[in-house]
């Protein structure tokens, strides 16, 4: 298929996309328009854009833009302050219920930037459970979960860009983009509350770039 082709395939299906949001009264991304008119959006991945996101490993600073090391699992929640990494998905998934009293206490207290300066949507909050994201299929290798919604997030941030093979939707629709900030494609397979895909398509193997819960 040609690249015209391509591209109004993409078309056809934001349209879809934007019209089954509009129809169940979920918010699309910012982006969705300009995607819609035939503009791409944001150019693919620049080494340049790397910078340093530290997280909490067992006591110590670790730079997720970069190795991981001993880490196999990380959760982002900026909202909260939050941002730990564990040697397996257990660890993390006790934290994660630990952490459940401060996050539904969060929807009243929305923020526009985390400590780092990392700025979200205004009045963006939490969902009641996690987006994660799996290295390998089937849910296996690193996994690296989601909290906040409301803006895109580059997964070059956290070490993650195309790095992505399998995943699991938590309580909050989520977008799987090409490129960063939401350009590029979006991923065409379930993204809706609870779905999940445990051996995404294979064009779409290690090519995820941003994410966004709506």
């Amino acid at each position: 298929m040609g690249e015209s082709g391509v591209r109004r395939k993409s078309v056809v299906r934001m349209l879809g996309v934007v019209l089954l949001l509009t129809l169940t009264g979920v918010p699309a991304p910012a982006g969705a328009q300009t995607r819609m008119n035939g503009i791409e959006g944001r150019a693919p991945f620049r080494q340049d854009e790397v910078r340093a996101v530290f997280a909490t490993f067992e006591g110590r600073k670790i730079d997720l833009s970069g190795d991981w090391g001993e880490a196999q699992a990380c959760l982002v929640w900026r909202q909260g302050g939050v941002m730990e990494c564990f040697r397996d998905t257990k660890a993390l998934e006790a934290r994660e219920a630990q952490l459940e009293p401060q996050r539904a206490a969060a929807l009243s207290t929305p923020t526009t930037s985390d400590s780092a300066g990392y700025v979200t949507a205004p009045y963006s909050y939490s969902c009641s459970s996690s987006l994660r994201l799996y290295e390998n299929n089937w849910y296996s290798g690193r996994r690296l979960s989601f909290w906040d919604r409301g803006y895109w997030q580059n997964l070059w941030w956290y070490g993650f860009n195309d790095q992505t093979s399998s995943y699991i939707v938590g309580s909050c629709p989520v977008y799987l983009a090409e490129h960063g900030d939401g350009g590029g494609g979006w991923y065409p397979g379930p993204t809706y509350p609870y779905a999940g895909d445990p051996n995404m398509y294979w064009d779409w193997q290690d090519t995820i770039s941003s994410i966004y819960l709506a």
